[in-house]
């Protein structure tokens, strides 16, 4: 008669220490996992973007003002001020298309954005002005947001309607404290081509 010495114990052994293994490993990996440190200087100056947006299918020049508690002014001609920067100054269509080696490149939008790089602690004045029109557009929708950086956070956001070519309207005013946090929004109006008279130097 033939003996059968076959078994499983070696296997099941195996098995055991490579199940024991995996199980040491990922302990070891909790242990070392460290929740991500939060910047605490990351309020501290941080910056802001004001965005300004109407309709891509109108051929309108809409402008965008903005003053400081210092009342430096950015505008169309007042590209850079302080802490302030007018990215792009969006006339309608012809800023829409740009000619380059490769052919022309065309983008459909109407836009122009505003970076506050740092804060000072006091009031900012948002205004958006109707300046020109190549449309048969009667009014105009504008949205304009205030978006802060770091870290990211929609502050306020309002849509307002230009009933006609010159038109001003204040979107907003925002207060901002000595630790760059906004502390108060309203939508009292306020006139700021009066200040926009020439060109800075």
């Amino acid at each position: 008669m033939k003996r059968n010495y076959h078994t499983n114990l070696a296997f099941l052994d195996l098995l055991f220490n490579t199940l024991l293994c995996f199980a040491m490993l990922f302990c070891l990996a909790f242990i070392l996992i460290n929740p991500a440190r939060q910047d605490k200087n990351s309020d501290i100056n941080a910056g802001f973007i004001i965005t300004v947006v109407w309709p891509a299918s109108l051929n309108d020049d809409v402008d965008t003002y903005v003053s400081d508690p210092q009342n430096n002014l950015v505008a169309y001609m007042r590209r850079e001020q302080g802490l302030m920067h007018l990215d792009r100054d969006d006339v309608g269509f012809k800023s829409d298309r740009i000619v380059t080696p490769s052919g022309v490149v065309e983008f459909k939008e109407n836009r122009e954005v505003v970076t506050l790089r740092g804060t000072l602690s006091g009031e900012y004045v948002v205004n958006v002005h109707w300046f020109n029109t190549k449309s048969n557009a009667t009014t105009i929708p504008v949205s304009i947001r205030l978006e802060r950086l770091t870290p990211f956070k929609i502050i306020t956001g309002r849509d307002i309607t230009l009933n006609n070519v010159k038109d001003e309207q204040t979107a907003f005013r925002f207060t901002v404290n000595a630790q760059g946090e906004v502390t108060s929004v309203n939508h009292l109006p306020k006139s700021l081509i009066s200040q926009h008279v020439s060109p800075a130097p």
